[in-house]
């Protein structure tokens, strides 16, 4: 299931990887025999609702449509972790898991291990304006956002 270069199926988009992902993912079916069944936008959204204690966060049916069609392109990292986690839980065995860096941005795991001194001058002009931001933040701002990127190096 692994692509060229390193990542998965699913293309160059949010909507292209999040379509990707609901074409792979599902639940093995009681009701049709333990067959495997591929999940409909409307019950990806509304499990992830139900499901508070797992997913903390609300998401609309008409939102993740609109995610699926590319209307909407830019949602909140809470979505992006209920995603993540929400596929994650119910990939087909043997698929590796996913990380929030490649359903954000597509980048696979071995593409961001480039060593330090490679970095691009856009990269570290980035790092140096993420430092600086949080350097205004709040002490618990600062906790949430090293909480966010050890998620996304997963480490939690």
């Amino acid at each position: 299931m692994e692509q060229q270069g390193g990542g998965f199926g699913g293309g160059e988009t949010f909507a292209d990887r999040l379509n990707y992902l609901l074409s792979v993912a599902g639940t093995g079916d009681a009701e049709h025999g333990g067959r495997w069944r591929n999940f409909s936008t409307g019950e990806v959204a509304d499990i992830i609702t139900r499901s508070t204690d797992e997913y903390p966060v609300k998401l609309s049916r008409s939102y993740l449509g609109m995610l699926r069609t590319g209307r909407y392109t830019n949602p909140s990292i809470t979505v992006v972790l209920a995603l993540v986690r929400f596929f994650n839980d119910h990939l087909p065995q043997g698929h590796p898991e996913i990380s929030v860096d490649w359903l954000a941005s597509g980048e696979s795991r071995a593409r961001r291990e480039e060593p330090a001194d490679q970095l691009s001058p856009l990269a570290d002009q980035q790092v140096r304006h993420i430092a600086m931001r949080a350097g205004k933040m709040t002490p618990e701002l600062r906790n949430q956002l090293i909480a966010i990127l050890d998620m996304m190096d997963g480490k939690t």
